[in-house]
């Protein structure tokens, strides 16, 4: 969540979560056995300023949930706002936004193997080849870059300077890609896309306004989520302009955006792709699917309910949602029949996977 948003909704959603909180009766969880762990990595950012945020792990051989797995192993909290989880081998990188730092744990016991400092504001990680991880930082007023790290070394080796704030980080057939929102100053609209071996823009792609979510098809083409410039005038309903989804044909070099009359989702992991490719999955004031295909935005509503993030698991093609205020995530079917669900910790944004 971007922290002008977030500096409005907070007093209403730790409101919110303090009732939740002291109507929770204290269960004390399985010990958990740390033997490789595989299954799902839920980063949650917990209470802005309280520096309660963490990962919740569920282990999809045994159905445990562990709600704090880097507190039960570590002893401590990650810090304040995990923002971002990525799995490098036999590496984990986390984002903790408001502490600006990046932990690194190994992957076969979640221990911290290094905490690496220097950052303002990070937001997204993403393994950019076999020998690096980026790291997105800046709000839009400063600091705006990508920094590269080492996965020999963990040291940063190098920065890439962005004109305004950049959010998600992903990587498709041997590039990068990173969605430009602009931070607090919400004045971006574009994607660009990295070349790793030269660690340079080699292409820019304008989309819709404020870019924060990006995913990919099929077809390997780049899929914007633009949550649109917010209007705060009548708080506490926020609307927003210029919001839709733009589907970039990266061979074509073309851009299809597609107007969405106004975005009702709060978090920036909004859009997700199914097993296959075929189809996209985004939220706005409910739970949509849209073919790769469409020509023009006729969506399906999936599940009638507003989230704060969305993932498909790589492994049964279900889809994850993430409840911030009841803190869970909720499993469903592509036909949006609920499977499971699972308890997180606070404010859950998005899921990691590793089979």
């Amino acid at each position: 969540m971007k922290r002008n948003e977030l500096k409005k909704l907070l007093p209403i959603l730790t409101a919110i979560m303090l009732m939740v909180s002291s109507c929770e009766k204290t269960i004390d969880e399985p010990p958990l056995t740390i033997n490789n762990l595989k299954g799902m990595f839920v980063p949650c950012e917990g209470i802005f300023g309280q520096a309660n945020s963490e990962i919740s792990f569920y282990d999809s051989r045994t159905g445990q949930t562990t709600k704090s797995l880097f507190y039960s192993v570590n002893g401590v909290a990650p810090g304040d706002v995990v923002q971002a989880f990525e799995i490098a081998d036999t590496l984990g990188f986390i984002v903790v936004n408001n502490s600006q730092k990046v932990i690194v744990v190994n992957m076969k016991d979640f221990r911290v193997v290094k905490t690496i400092d220097g950052f303002s504001y990070p937001r997204s990680v993403v393994r950019a080849d076999d020998k690096s991880v980026y790291v997105s930082n800046g709000n839009g007023t400063s600091d705006n870059y990508i920094s590269r790290i080492s996965l020999s070394t963990l040291e940063i080796t190098g920065t890439l300077t962005l004109n305004t704030g950049p959010e998600r980080l992903i990587a498709v057939k041997s590039k990068v890609f990173a969605a430009i929102s602009g931070g607090w100053n919400n004045d971006g609209n574009t994607v660009i896309e990295i070349d790793p071996v030269s660690f340079t823009v080699i292409n820019t792609y304008t989309v819709a306004s404020i870019p924060v979510d990006i995913v990919s098809d099929k077809d390997n083409n780049i899929w914007a989520y633009c949550k649109g410039i917010p209007d705060y005038t009548n708080w506490p309903e926020v609307t927003y302009s210029g919001a839709g989804l733009s589907k970039i044909n990266t061979s074509a070099a073309t851009v299809t955006t597609f107007a969405i009359d106004n975005m009702a989702s709060p978090g920036i992991n909004n859009i997700a792709a199914s097993r296959d490719g075929s189809t996209i999955y985004y939220l706005n004031d409910a739970l949509y699917s849209l073919p790769v295909t469409a020509t023009s935005l006729t969506p399906s509503r999936v599940v009638d309910q507003l989230f704060y993030g969305v993932e498909v698991d790589p492994q049964t093609g279900n889809i994850v949602c993430l409840d911030a205020v009841g803190s869970r995530a909720v499993v469903y079917n592509a036909a949006g029949i609920r499977q499971f669900e699972f308890e997180t910790a606070k404010f859950p944004n998005s899921v990691t996977f590793s089979y």
